[in-house]
């Protein structure tokens, strides 16, 4: 479908590569410094590895705006229950405050970990039920 005299169409494209997928997260990502005039901004990205360096877990985020953005937080299910979970958020957390972050926030599934979060401080500040459906997402955050 044509949307305008430049030939601009809309499509559907579910395989995306990482490539397309960043081209538009960077698009807004410019947008936003542009607005805020705040472009300092720093990935957050922990790894839990064996000794084969194969990934068993990690933490993935981004501190902007004076916040960390925790985006994921995994641990395989046999590496679970040892206190990695808490050591990731510690670091993630560590390194936020010294790139200038003020607090932290994030979403988890009620079929996850929110309790996990609220045992360090972390508080709800929006829930959103029946997502996915019969589950709850909630929102949260913590100020350092």
């Amino acid at each position: 479908m044509q949307l305008d005299s430049e030939g601009l169409s809309i499509s559907s494209e579910p395989g995306a590569t990482a490539d397309e997928i960043g081209a538009v997260r960077e698009g807004l990502y410019q947008f936003n410094f542009a607005v805020t005039g705040l472009t300092e901004h720093q990935n957050i990205a922990l790894f839990v590895r064996d000794r084969d360096r194969a990934i068993q877990g990690g933490l993935l985020g981004t501190v902007w705006g004076g916040w960390l953005h925790i985006t994921d937080l995994w641990l395989a299910e046999e590496f679970r229950g040892r206190g990695l979970g808490r050591q990731l958020l510690a670091k993630a957390e560590r390194e936020a405050v010294s790139s200038g972050a003020r607090g932290a926030f994030l979403s988890t599934f009620d079929f996850q970990a929110p309790d996990f979060y609220r045992r360090f401080g972390y508080e709800v500040y929006a829930t959103l039920p029946d997502y996915p459906p019969g589950h709850t997402d909630y929102h949260l955050r913590k100020t350092f």
